[in-house]
């Protein structure tokens, strides 16, 4: 982790902490949209609203030549897996359960990106990252409560954001091969583009149902929060960020959205905070973290040294 200095307060440290604040407050703020807005147009006012700032942005002041193609097939992957199909799960989750249940469940994308990645043989498989995924997953399980055996709304919600993470997972490992090729703005610019693309059939059959004149102005300042707080201003900062700062730095931050999101949607919505929820949250950081900082300390040499003694 870097140290705190002038240089790393403001090109790390403080864009991380407003990334983290930025995608807390989605899950909140997503709960007060829907309140207005049906899920599916709030998927593609989101998609589509990013897509263009980005796309202007891009076009107008970063662009970037494509080397090749077949490239864009890639991209249209990326917006499958990294935007559209994980938005789609995620607002549908959202719609069904609990603020504080997504923010909690999104800390299990670290894990499904491990168990993508071991099962593309992207990376080797260790006793202390299967430690994680099993202490990780235990959290989830309490927080949820697979034992019920019923699928209830909120299970049913929770299973999609678990879903929303799990593609993301997927998007987070096949998307390396491109970043080494192209700037992270340029791929984050062609995903949101595709992602428009596959989420209209989707999307566009609910946006002549809402009665836009009815709606108060803090339901279309919620929204203003979805698209801008929870999706433009973080994506935007974190490329920023991971110019200038390793992924583990970022990974580290992660770990402060579900207190944020926790907070927000009590102070927001109105939440409870149960002791259950609590429990549940500590259990999921602890495994993210046990895999996390698995290679950053090398705790299986240490295990190694240990034993050979």
């Amino acid at each position: 982790m870097e140290s705190f200095n002038k240089h790393t307060l403001w090109r790390v440290h403080i864009p991380l902490l407003i990334v983290q604040i930025t995608f807390g407050s989605l899950p909140p703020f997503t709960k007060l949209t829907l309140n207005y807005f049906p899920p599916m147009s709030v998927v593609f006012f989101r998609v589509f609203f990013t897509a263009l700032l980005f796309g202007t942005i891009f076009f107008l002041f970063k662009r970037e030549e494509i080397k090749d193609k077949k490239h864009l097939a890639w991209f249209a992957l990326f917006g499958f897996f990294g935007v559209a199909g994980n938005q789609l799960f995620y607002l549908s989750g959202v719609s069904i359960t609990t603020a504080v249940n997504a923010g909690i469940l999104v800390t299990t994308i670290p894990i499904f990106t491990l168990i993508v990645a071991l099962l593309l043989k992207k990376e080797e498989i260790s006793f202390i990252k299967i430690l994680g995924v099993i202490v990780a997953f235990s959290g989830v399980a309490f927080l949820i409560d697979f034992g019920r055996f019923q699928l209830n709304e909120n299970l049913l919600g929770d299973l999609f954001i678990m879903a929303n993470s799990c593609f993301y997972a997927v998007y987070l490992v096949i998307s390396k091969k491109m970043l080494r090729i192209y700037s992270s703005f340029t791929v984050i610019t062609y995903v949101f583009i595709f992602s428009v693309f596959l989420v209209a059939p989707f999307t566009l059959g609910s946006l002549p149902n809402i009665n836009y004149s009815e709606i108060p102005l803090s339901g279309y300042l919620s929204l203003l929060m979805v698209l801008v707080g929870g999706t433009f201003i973080p994506y935007l900062v974190v490329t920023f960020a991971l110019q200038n700062t390793q992924s583990t730095s970022v990974a580290i931050y992660s770990y402060l959205q579900p207190i944020i999101a926790t907070l927000l949607s009590t102070l927001i919505v109105g939440e409870p905070i149960t002791f259950k929820l609590v429990i549940s949250a500590i259990i999921i950081i602890f495994g993210v973290s046990i895999v996390t900082f698995a290679g950053i300390f090398k705790f299986n040499k240490i295990f190694l040294r240990i034993k050979d003694q």
